[in-house]
């Protein structure tokens, strides 16, 4: 059986990544961090095990936002392309060349979501992250 593959790139295409198999999920995140650093309400992203992630191109610049994670980025154009954590590769949504071939899980940080955002789309939503 053939894993698939999903592919990745930044906007000027300086960084390309290719993540195998199924993601471990894909979730809204609503944290003032993700808004922050991403200048948008929310961001999408879709999670998979560090080893099953591999930048076939470039170098992806990190920036260290939190004790437990790095958001990586392109030095040339600036596109968000990542989260690192010990154990897990996150990559946005809108990176990927089909995003619409993702199912997305849930809600997390949904205290921070914006006024204009609406949550009614039936997903599970988690006031803090998917533990609280």
């Amino acid at each position: 059986m053939v894993e698939e593959v999903h592919k990745a790139s930044c906007l000027c295409g300086n960084i390309e990544i290719e993540a195998s198999g199924t993601p471990n999920y894909t979730k809204y995140c609503h944290c003032q961090m993700c808004q922050k650093s991403y200048g948008s309400s929310f961001m999408v992203w879709v999670i998979f095990d560090k080893e099953k992630v591999h930048v076939k191109k470039g170098e992806i610049a990190k920036y260290q936002s939190s004790k437990s994670l790095a958001r990586g980025f392109c030095a040339n154009c600036g596109s968000n392309v990542s989260i690192h954590t010990d154990k897990c590769f996150d990559l946005p949504l809108g990176a990927l060349e089909n995003p619409d071939n993702i199912k997305i899980d849930y809600h997390i940080w949904t205290k921070r979501a914006l006024n204009h955002v609406n949550l009614d789309d039936n997903l599970p939503k988690y006031h803090e992250d998917q533990h609280d």
